[in-house]
Formats: structure tokens, C-alpha cells, sequence
């Protein structure tokens, strides 16, 4: 029962990930960067003909600035309700004046020691429930062995 937990812990760890988004100027914007961008009510209408209905947040990877905005790779896209769908690197432009929020995407030290040890107790566990395995040796095997043809 004990590994169960451990087990289902350690993979809604896995899930999770280990990054945090972080507050971020445009000034601190560096090419291929990953980015969670928060659309404005407006931003999301007018780009809804090319990201689809109703989309609050584009994530992917910053390509650079144009002329008209934000250039993005976008690598996932997600709706007012929650729903994420997944892109596979189409560059769309996201114009400055639909940005309500910008974040770039940092490793997080304490959720990457957190699965970590939660990955390390799973295997303690699973060491104690299942014993050490087998050798590849049956000890104590009798008979003649095997016969040559």
C-alpha cells in the first residue's frame, strides 16, 4: 500500500515538472527562451482566427521581436476553461498591445530536489517490498546439468 503512494506521488511530481514561470520584462527577452504569455480579453478575439476560441495563455519558445510584436514558436495554447491543446512549433506573431502578461519559464531547484528524493524513497520502497531480485544463479540446483547433443 505504501508504494502506491509513493508511486502515485512521484508521478503527479513528474507531471508537475520542474520549472516555475517567472515574472519577466521585454527587456529580459532572449531568443528561444520559453515563454507563458497571458492574452488580454481583446488579444484573444483578435487572434483567435489563428491560435482558435477563447485562448488566454500561449506557451512556447521566444523566436524574436518583429516589427508587429512577439514572434513565438508555440508549443501548447490554453483556453479561458482550462483546456490545453498542443502545437507543434508554428511561429504566430503576438502583438504588444495584446500582452496582459509576459513570464519566462526557470528551473526550480526545489521541485527538481523534491521528485528527486520522492524518486529515490520509490526505489527504497520497491528495493524492500520486491527484495534484492535475482542473481541470474540458481543455488542449490542438483541433477546433471545439461546434456550434450
Amino acid at each position: 500500500m505504501d508504494s502506491r503512494r509513493v508511486l502515485l506521488v512521484a508521478g503527479v511530481l513528474a507531471q508537475v515538472g520542474c520549472y516555475n514561470y517567472l515574472p519577466l520584462r521585454r527587456s529580459g527577452l532572449v531568443p528561444s527562451s520559453h515563454l507563458s504569455i497571458t492574452l488580454t480579453e481583446s488579444g484573444s478575439d483578435e487572434l483567435a482566427p489563428y491560435l482558435g476560441p477563447n485562448v488566454l495563455v500561449v506557451r512556447g519558445r521566444y523566436v524574436g521581436p518583429n516589427e508587429r510584436g512577439l514572434a513565438v514558436s508555440v508549443e501548447s495554447v490554453e483556453s479561458r476553461r482550462g483546456g490545453i491543446a498542443r502545437w507543434a512549433g508554428e511561429t504566430i506573431v503576438v502583438p504588444a498591445e495584446f500582452v496582459r502578461a509576459l513570464e519566462q519559464r526557470q528551473g526550480s531547484w526545489s521541485k527538481t530536489l523534491l521528485l528527486a528524493s520522492a524518486s529515490v524513497v520509490g526505489f527504497v520502497v520497491a528495493y524492500e517490498a520486491l527484495g534484492p531480485g535475482s542473481s541470474g544463479d540458481v543455488a542449490g540446483r542438483s541433477g546433471p546439468g545439461p546434456s550434450r547433443h
